[in-house]
């Protein structure tokens, strides 16, 4: 299956691209994609879980109300990852 992934902010800078589309087996999870994207998993994992200076969306929804990184993926799937943004 196919599935989207898009980066933002610092993301971009440090992947060298803002857009691309994976090929996955049919029953992969999120966490199965992180691994497979060089560099990702280093950016975004700390001890196996989510980092908590980045947010993941899949279709629009944040992962935290779905299961986490082991949210199962589908085809065309649109996956989301932001850092955290912080104003003042």
């Amino acid at each position: 299956m196919k599935v989207v992934v898009k980066v933002f902010a610092v993301l971009r800078d440090l992947l060298g691209w803002k857009e691309r589309v994976f090929e996955l087996d049919e029953e992969a999870s999120l966490i199965d994609l992180i691994r497979r994207i060089d560099g990702l998993k280093e950016l975004i994992l700390e001890g196996g879980e989510l980092h908590p200076d980045y947010r993941v969306f899949i279709n629009g929804r944040y992962i935290g109300f779905l299961d986490g990184l082991s949210t199962r993926l589908f085809e065309g799937d649109v996956v989301a990852i932001f850092p955290a943004m912080a104003g003042g």
